[in-house]
Parts: C-alpha cells; structure tokens; sequence
C-alpha cells in the first residue's frame, strides 16, 4: 500500500465511547488459538512445510479470529472497505513437519499510523515456539482504493499493554547495496488460480515470487529464518509481475547468514508492488 501520513492513534476509552460499544472485550476473544495438523501435501522434499505455508496458518488464523470479531472480509464489504495487508515480518525457529500440529496464538497490538498490527506465535506439540510473526494491516475504501482510518469498532479491541511476538525493527523498505546487480529476474504471469476472495494477487503468491529467485545453492542447503515483506500495490488477473533477487548487506547481529533483497514491480508500467528481505540459514 502506499505510504500514508500520521496520524492520531485511535485507542482506548475516548475510540470505545465514540464506538458506544462495551469498555470490556470478553476475554476469550482477545487471544484466538487456531489449531493446524500438517498435510502431505503441504510439505516439501524434506518433509516440512515452508515458510510460505506458515505464513497460510498466520494469516488463516488472523482471518478466523476477525470474523469471530465481527470484523470479517464479508462484513468490512457491506460498508464499502477490505483489509489488506501492508507488511507481515515473520521468524521462523523451525519448520514443521508432516504429521505434526501446531498451534497458532493471535491477537491484536494497536494501531501505528493507518495500520492495524496483529501478532502470532505457532507453537509446536511440546509448547515450544515454532515461529514468531506480526502483521499490518491498512483499511481501504474499496471505491476508491484508498486508505481509511481505523474504524472504531476496531480500535475498541485493542487492549492497553499488549505483549508483542517479535520486533519487527525500522518500518523503511529494505534496500540492496547501490550499484548491485540481480542475481535472477523472473517474470510471473497472475493466474486466476493466483488471485483472493478482494480479485488481487494472494498476499503469500508474492513471497512464492520472490523466494523463488534465491540461488540454488542457497535453497538446497538453508532455509528462511525470517522474512519481512512490505506490499506496495495490488495486481491483477493478466498482469506480468518481475521478481528480482539482490544480495543484501550483511548484518552483524546475524553472522553467517544469508540475505536477499526482493524486489517485484509490474511489468506494464514498472510500478514496484511488493519488496521484501529474507535471511537464510
């Protein structure tokens, strides 16, 4: 989504009573656990799934838990908007196999800006942490196709101190070295197959995209430890869409690991529609 001006955080008692909804939230909606078993089908050559399934779990579980809040794709419709995803920043500790449950814990954090910050933990059979995640959310208005405020009814959820999984670090858009050249561009033709419930690209098709360009010898013998993907615009069924992979600096706090940056833009007129950095290890 395109980047959108500050403004004030709409939170607390002042959003609730403007809303004329209940100060209090029941509790057992605050937090949604969504359970999930690993499919055959959802695995790769080594048996576990990728990062781009544990992103499905996420955002599936962020989806159950709105409509249980009244907060649906469908509701949001009625009254002209969608959410759509701006950034999602996810840690993963290890991949899950076939054959294994996971759960996920989801709930909201507040509002930054014109985006809505849900978190995640997935966690595995034995309790321990299986990946860690945060996602942004922007409200657009679907006649115009621009941002709105954060409608009370959501804010109203929001509890004061909410714990977060992970920090997600600086908000700017990764950027490769100057003067470094692609390691791969590879063109990608939406398919209908490719498009969600809004008639854009799935937000996860463009993680797909851009780890799809990382060298071979970097997948064959890693996987990512973390990804943190910011979405810019929205593509269509019959758009081209060029995925660049570029290596990225390297991180003091992360030795040993490998980084790419991700860069997709619309082949039409070369508008960049997603950007990504991802860590191997």
């Amino acid at each position: 989504m395109p980047d959108t001006p500050d403004t004030p955080k709409s939170t607390g008692l002042a959003a609730l009573e403007a809303a004329q909804l209940p100060v209090q939230v029941p509790a057992d909606l605050r937090v949604h656990q969504e359970t999930f078993r690993v499919r055959g089908y959802e695995v790769g050559p080594d048996g576990t799934v990728s990062a781009q399934i544990i992103c499905d779990y996420l955002q599936e579980a962020a989806g159950v838990h709105a409509d249980r809040l009244g907060l649906s794709l469908a509701a949001l419709h009625e009254q002209g908007l969608a959410w759509v995803l701006a950034r999602l920043v996810v840690q993963v500790e290890r991949a899950p196999a076939e054959g294994e449950t996971v759960t996920v814990r989801t709930w909201p954090c507040g509002v930054e800006r014109l985006q809505f910050r849900r978190d995640y933990l997935m966690l595995g059979g034995d309790g321990a942490v299986v990946a860690r995640g945060a996602s942004f959310w922007v409200v657009i208005n679907l006649a115009t196709r621009r941002p709105e405020r954060i409608p009370p009814t959501v804010a109203a959820l929001l509890p004061e101190q909410p714990p977060l999984a992970l920090e997600t670090g600086d908000r700017r858009l990764p950027a490769p070295e100057d003067g470094t050249a692609p390691l791969s561009s590879i063109p990608f033709v939406v398919r209908r197959a490719d498009m969600d419930r809004n008639r854009h690209v799935n937000n996860v098709r463009y993680l797909d995209w851009a780890l799809e360009g990382v060298p071979a010898e970097v997948q064959e013998s890693s996987r990512p430890a973390w990804l943190d993907m910011h979405f810019r615009a929205e593509t269509v069924y019959g758009d081209t869409v060029e995925a660049q992979c570029l290596s990225a600096p390297a991180d003091a706090a992360t030795p040993g690991t490998a980084r790419f940056v991700h860069i997709l833009t619309r082949r039409s007129d070369g508008r960049e529609v997603a950007r990504a950095l991802t860590g191997w290890r």
